[in-house]
């Protein structure tokens, strides 16, 4: 009753806007609570009001021919709320307050990003002019928007006389064998694509089992307060039925991760051995895609890709200027930090003098070898070897991290130099999900001592399904012969991850990996874990409201850093304690 509730009031905020109660509208939007969100439908009703709805529609439409389709609807729908608030200020003063709001919202983190590095870029630029602030960002980008945001002075067709040409001027557009056409369109759009259109509903059908709708998905449900649009049919019975149409194909989608994280170090008959392993009850649905951020010729070539590399390589830069900036701070941390581990190792590692076969001959015992033939009548020096232990730090690099990710990356890098310089093995990677895939992006692995620096190569994007990133953690460091298993997590836990987990019962019914769910399953895997014999302490990154869930997880095994100046000093204490235990 709720859902329906929050749909009719969806759908009167879109007819407030439109103020027209017989439309019927494609999208509509809830936050992942179910709540229908005021602004984005206003902006969506009052569109439909102030541009005419047909040549909009056919648009739509049009667009939905390329297989990128969702791309280009977002970034016509960023240039569309610009001209539509314009237009609507002038009627309702209070649209200024609620469209602050929102941009503080899309700043801040609180609404999530989208999938792509490019739309994400143009959508904050975009936001930051809405609150007065100067978007600094590469001058592609800017020209890119410039021409997006629409001037409420222009009426439809210039509008989609401009967006024809933002995306062909700017972007590969693969669309059917058609130009979209202003004049005579829909008599045009209906002769050269009805066949079109009946062809890829059946096939549609025919593959999903569902009718021809699909959730276009303007922002990722990352946090807890992200919105989604959502597609509608009118049916005969002028009920509007909302249903999920899924197009996605596990190579295209494969294809998409490899151009966005890099290509994977496994061969595809290994991945899908550990998926059978791995990805099973909550995580059934998911995959793995494991990477170490490097792009083969293939995905060089391609001009995603290559903007994708180019961004992560802008991130890497601001990390790596962040830490230098505060070098002073950073370079005491880690001589602090290591001296608290060798002091620890020291007490708690001391060398004892065993019985054995060769060594230092102990006079005291030459005679048990005459006498009762025991060869182990010499003394040997046996140290509680610090190779006994080996550490793994997961970091967590989903979209809600977007805001820190200069600081992580920093934190990563000096627990990893510290324990380097104590010659303790070390294994540092980040994880998040996009798509259904869990992407692991390893940045150097026990051995490579000299690669540290590939630490601020750390980004924030998509979701976070830590249960399963764990999970994966303990299945990975299981395969290591070392006595002592650490694994450091430094993470806001919250787990969040637009994928459902798989039903469940009679009827089974589906559930989202978000909230006590997604915490209660987190907490699970590192139970599993200690219960197993590894060691799982938490660098928390998050906000005070996600504290009761580090508390849930990681019980009294997890630290907050307040003040950077302290960080050496808390996770010092620790380390030093777990260290202590083993």
């Amino acid at each position: 009753m709720t859902q329906a509730n929050e749909k009719k009031r969806a759908l009167n905020i879109i007819w407030n806007g439109a103020e027209d109660y017989s439309f019927q509208s494609e999208f509509a939007v809830y936050d992942e609570n179910g709540k229908a969100g005021l602004y984005i439908n206003y902006i969506i009703g009052a569109a439909y009001k102030y541009y005419d709805g047909e040549i909009l529609k056919d648009f739509f439409n049009y667009l939905r021919t390329d297989s990128d389709h969702e791309f280009y609807e977002q970034l016509t729908w960023i240039g569309l709320e610009n001209s539509t608030y314009h237009k609507g200020i002038k009627e309702r003063p209070v649209l200024k307050k609620l469209r602050e709001n929102y941009s503080k919202k899309v700043l801040s983190g609180e609404i999530t990003l989208f999938e792509r590095a490019i739309l994400n870029e143009i959508k904050l630029a975009h936001y930051k002019r809405v609150l007065g602030e100067k978007p600094r960002t590469e001058a592609r980008i800017l020209d890119i928007l410039n021409e997006l945001e629409f001037d409420e002075h222009m009426d439809t067709q210039q509008i989609i006389v401009r967006m024809n040409e933002i995306i062909k001027k700017y972007f590969k557009f693969r669309a059917g064998s058609y130009e979209f056409q202003l004049d005579n369109h829909k008599e045009k759009k209906k002769a050269d694509t009805e066949e079109f259109y009946e062809e890829k509903k059946e096939n549609a059908e025919e593959d999903s089992g569902y009718s021809l709708m699909k959730d276009l998905i303007v922002e990722s449900a990352e946090t807890t307060r992200d919105f989604y649009f959502e597609q509608v049919e009118n049916k005969k019975n002028d009920n509007l039925i909302i249903r999920k149409l899924n197009f996605k194909k596990a190579k295209t989608d494969r294809n998409y991760i490899e151009k966005y994280y890099g290509v994977s170090i496994l061969p595809e008959h290994k991945i899908s051995s550990l998926e059978k392993s791995i990805c099973v009850g909550n995580h059934k649905k998911a995959q793995l895609h494991i990477t170490r951020g490097e792009f083969d010729a293939a995905t060089l070539n391609d001009v995603d890709a290559a903007y994708n590399k180019k961004v992560a390589n802008e991130q890497k830069e601001s990390n790596i200027k962040y830490y230098n900036d505060n070098y002073a701070r950073n370079n005491n941390s880690i001589k602090n930090l290591t001296n608290k581990i060798r002091n620890t190792m020291m007490v708690n590692f001391d060398s004892d003098f065993v019985r054995s076969d060769y060594g230092k001959i102990d006079a005291t015992k030459v005679w048990r070898s005459i006498h009762i033939n025991d060869s182990k009548i010499f003394s040997r020096e046996m140290k509680n070897d610090i190779g006994n232990i080996t550490v793994d730090i997961l970091l967590d690099c989903s979209a809600s991290q977007y805001e820190r990710q200069e600081i992580i990356a920093a934190q990563g890098y000096i627990i990893a130099e510290s324990l380097t310089r104590c010659q303790i093995p070390v294994k540092v990677y980040s994880f998040c999900s996009l798509r259904g895939y869990t992407i692991i992006n390893i940045f150097r692995d026990y051995e490579e001592t000299d690669k540290n620096e590939r630490i601020f190569s750390y980004r924030a994007s998509g979701c976070n399904r830590d249960g399963l990133a764990i999970r994966t953690s303990l299945y990975m460091m299981e395969k290591e012969q070392s006595e002592n298993k650490i694994l450091i997590v430094l993470s806001d836990c919250k787990p969040n991850d637009i994928e459902t987990n798989p039903g469940t019962g009679i009827i089974p019914k589906q559930t989202e990996y978000s909230g006590i769910r997604g915490v209660n399953d987190t907490a699970y895997e590192v139970k599993k874990g200690i219960m197993n014999g590894s060691t799982i302490m938490c660098v928390f990154t998050g906000e005070d409201e996600d504290l009761p869930s580090a508390k849930k997880i990681y019980g009294h095994n997890f630290v907050r850093i307040s003040y950077l100046e302290r960080f050496a000093d808390i996770v010092g204490v620790m380390l030093q304690n777990q260290l202590k235990n083993l």
